[in-house]
């Protein structure tokens, strides 16, 4: 079989130097629809709302902390108490509050702590009136 040979004609031609208006107009026009489309946003006055105000709610404050050490030592309000002492204290807590039913109180505890001195500490909580418990631990 014999190769064919590619044989072309065409000769090389000297490039258009004839400026091409399409690709700024294309530009423009597209900087134009972005700024018409930004515009809209930045300069629209919004709706405006009027949100309810809460009265006579004492919103500071509304949740105490409660320190659990590796060693079972309890630390609530600066105060280092026994297990004992705990349900007293936070009946005191909760009775200086306006809202003490919306009251959530933090339990951080160390990951050597054993869970039945946090079973013990949780239900001294609720005895003591308080409705909301959230449990933290180190990693």
């Amino acid at each position: 079989m014999a190769l064919c040979e590619f044989q072309s004609h065409r000769t090389l031609e000297k490039p258009d130097t004839q400026f091409d208006t399409s690709a700024i107009v294309a530009v423009v026009l597209f900087i134009f629809g972005l700024s018409l489309l930004g515009s809209r946003f930045v300069f629209s006055p919004g709706i405006e709302m009027q949100i309810p105000k809460i009265q006579n709610v004492d919103l500071q404050a509304t949740s105490g902390v409660l320190n659990i050490g590796p060693s079972g030592l309890l630390m609530f309000n600066n105060r280092i108490l026994k297990l004992e002492e705990l349900s007293e204290e936070i009946e005191i807590f909760l009775s200086h509050k306006k809202l003490p039913e919306a009251i959530t109180l933090l339990i951080c505890i160390d990951r050597s702590v054993p869970f039945g001195l946090v079973a013990k500490v949780v239900d001294t909580l609720k005895t003591g009136g308080c409705a909301h418990i959230q449990i933290a631990c180190d990693q």
